[in-house]
């Protein structure tokens, strides 16, 4: 939805005024960069470019007498501009030395306050007829409020009274409203040039005349051109930046220069020569997509594009919209396939570039404009406002995540599970592994409650869970769940800690947890000693083994789920907590979870048994607690006691068993193994494994 919507803004930005004049502003940038990097015109070898530059103004590079020797020089020594005899030098030097035709990049429309210098150049005209280009302009005329675009000819003064109109060419290249220049007008009317003059549209008068650019009539006289085929404007692609370097226009008056800088006329030899001003105070500098260049190089480009037929064309209407609905797709798709922030930026990143890769080959090959500009907002728009949802959602989904993880366990402990999402969102999957499982339940706490008010129950089971769970939280542990009094707790299933040591951990730290409730509901009885509140005792055990972890439950509407444990191992750590009462101890663990603690915590041998439900007999443990300076009394006989009960020597088990209880190991253990000695020395049994096989649970 986020992408959709940002794509109909994409689209409707360029809708409006405001935002779309700022807009191709900017697009125009991206297509300007496509004329400066992307394929030129190839450069035109018969076009050379002679420039009024300001050695040629001021002369200083010439010598006095170079001067003196040269009329021509004489007459560039007058102010600008200069006396128009020194045009009828300048061509006579030109065709003397060969070269083909002559655009001069000067208006003469009108005569000059010496008649003989007019006469002059009108002579050289004619000496030189159909080689000699001659530029006229459109110029406004105000009279009264009324604004009209006359067509200005060179004066009769310079052309005589049968110019050669064929070769007649408009000087004028009209910028865009940014004053680039981009396009040449190729044929021009009288009500076109008002139009491009003023900025207004203005009504077609199929009786004007077209006239053509002093571009058009140079690519006519170096090649045929079919007029029908040549649109009346055109973009045009440039040739480099760098092409058509002028020449110094006075060099050609020093014979030394001449010789070494013109190779005596050689390079003029053939070539259509484009004279016009390059000094910058003659304020003849262009804007243009390849640079600022003087308006006599920008014909140069000019001729030089119709001549190969290197004609730009725009983007039809309907490519901006297009672009913009292809980049929010591709967004969209991105967002999809690359969940990653950092991957759907990179991708984002390439698809940039891919374009602009597009629009290249578009204006290379095709020589069509198209603009980058759409597209990469579009793409930012969709991509930037995709990206915010996903963020959004994936903070919603981590808060959601983590109220919901915080139920089981410590909040320092769900920042960590959260680091590793990947691992977290595979275990609410369903995966297998090495769990260690923990259940406690409450002794007689039913019977004892019958004696209790409902808000005492409450009272005393919350006071009870609360420090259990505590337990659970500052050991790393996952509550699993509560059944009544009961308490559920895991180690090893919301983080995938594979390997013996990540399972060793995970039994030290149940364990742990298993002897801090011990104390805490040491201190818990002290209290509701003092209060007159009935104390609880609790059964403990623990077992670790392969099960299935996932968030089981209902999906919605009914939606109820928890994040448990399956399988064989959840059942047997239930019988071992239940067995507890059987033997007269709190906590029961089994050979798996004792194989990683034997040696930070005192274990003691408590049975091989096969408990209800089970085939196979388990050995189980209780943990007296960690090590002191030496073993409790008596430890030593009974385990040497066990060993002898479980290879059947019943007589001399019992005595072991007597030595620990006088040595002070005389609990409930020590007299259930002298009680079994005693009832199976009387009736030794017919097959002994030494195993014993739990009737309830």
């Amino acid at each position: 939805m986020l992408v959709l919507l940002s794509a109909i803004l994409a689209v409707l930005l360029y809708e409006i005024s405001e935002s779309r004049s700022w807009l191709e502003a900017r697009e125009r940038l991206t297509l300007d960069a496509l004329h400066q990097n992307g394929k030129k015109t190839p450069t035109q070898d018969d076009l050379v470019v002679l420039g009024i530059d300001d050695a040629s103004l001021k002369l200083d590079a010439a010598w006095p007498e170079d001067v003196e020797a040269s009329p021509a020089l004489q007459a560039m020594q007058k102010q600008w501009p200069w006396p128009r005899q020194a045009w009828a030098y300048i061509l006579d030097r030109l065709f003397e030395a060969g070269a083909r035709q002559v655009f001069m990049d000067i208006t003469f429309k009108s005569p000059s306050d010496k008649p003989e210098n007019d006469r002059m150049l009108r002579e050289a005209l004619e000496r030189h007829r159909g080689k000699v280009v001659i530029g006229m302009k459109y110029e406004d005329s105000t009279v009264g409020k009324a604004t009209s675009t006359a067509l200005m000819l060179p004066t009769p003064a310079v052309t005589g009274p049968n110019p050669d109109l064929a070769n007649f060419g408009l000087l004028t290249l009209w910028p865009e409203t940014d004053e680039c220049i981009r396009s040449v007008n190729w044929q021009v009317t009288a009500g076109e040039a008002e139009a491009l003059q003023s900025g207004y549209e203005t009504l077609p008068n199929p009786a004007d005349e077209k006239h053509p650019s002093a571009s058009l009539v140079m690519a006519r006289n170096i090649t045929p051109i079919d007029l029908t085929e040549v649109p009346a404007s055109s973009r045009i692609r440039f040739s480099e930046a760098g092409a058509y370097p002028p020449f110094s226009l006075f060099e050609m008056f020093i014979p030394s220069m001449w010789e070494a800088n013109l190779a005596k006329g050689e390079v003029f030899r053939g070539k259509t020569v484009l004279i016009g001003a390059i000094a910058s105070d003659l304020q003849d500098i262009q804007k243009t997509p390849i640079g600022q260049i003087p308006g006599v190089q920008v014909h140069a480009h000019a001729v030089a594009a119709l001549l190969s037929k290197s004609f730009i064309h725009a983007a039809p209407p309907w490519f901006r919209p297009l672009s913009i609905v292809l980049a929010a797709l591709l967004a969209w798709c991105i967002l999809q396939g690359l969940r990653t922030p950092i991957r759907c930026v990179l991708a984002l990143a390439v698809a940039g570039i891919a374009w602009q890769w597009f629009c290249m080959v578009c204006f290379d090959f095709f020589s069509v404009e198209c603009g980058a500009y759409p597209f990469l907002i579009g793409l930012t728009l969709s991509g930037m406002s995709g990206l915010t949802g996903n963020l959004v959602l994936q903070r919603q989904e981590s808060r959601k995540l983590q109220r919901f993880l915080t139920r089981y366990t410590a909040p320092e402990f769900v920042d960590e599970l959260l680091a590793d999402r990947a691992g977290l969102y595979s275990t609410l999957g369903g995966v297998e592994r090495t769990v260690t499982i923990f259940f406690s339940d409450v002794r007689g706490f039913t019977s004892m409650s019958e004696n209790m008010t409902p808000q005492q129950v409450v009272t005393q089971l919350n006071q009870y869970l609360s420090r259990m769970v505590a337990c659970v939280f500052q050991n790393r542990g996952l509550v699993d769940k509560f059944i009544g009094d009961a308490v559920m707790a895991l180690w090893g299933s919301a983080s995938d800690h594979r390997g013996a040591e990540g399972q060793r951990q995970n039994a030290i730290q149940a364990v742990t947890a298993a002897l801090d409730m011990r104390l805490a509901l040491q201190e818990l009885n002290i209290g509701w000693r003092e209060e007159g509140i009935g104390e609880l005792q609790f059964g403990m055990g623990i077992h670790q083994g392969e099960v299935i972890v996932g968030n089981i439950g209902s999906e919605a509407p009914y939606e109820k789920m928890d994040l448990t444990v399956i399988g064989d191992a959840v059942n047997l750590a239930s019988r071992l907590e239940s067995i507890t009462k059987q033997y007269g101890v709190d906590l029961i663990i089994s050979e798996s979870v004792r194989a990683h603690v034997q040696d930070l915590f005192v274990c003691r041998t408590a049975d091989l048994v096969a408990v209800k439900g089970k085939a196979k007999p388990v050995e189980v443990f209780s943990v007296i607690g960690p090590p002191e300076e030496h073993d409790p009394a008596g430890l030593a006989e009974y385990e040497k006691g066990v060993l002898l009960y479980r290879q059947g020597n019943f007589a001399e088990a019992s005595t072991a068993f007597a030595h620990a209880s006088q040595q002070g190991l005389n609990d409930s253990l020590t007299q259930m193994y002298l009680q079994r000695c005693d009832d199976l020395i009387q009736q030794p049994p017919a097959e002994w494994t030494g195993v014993y096989i739990m009737k309830t649970k």
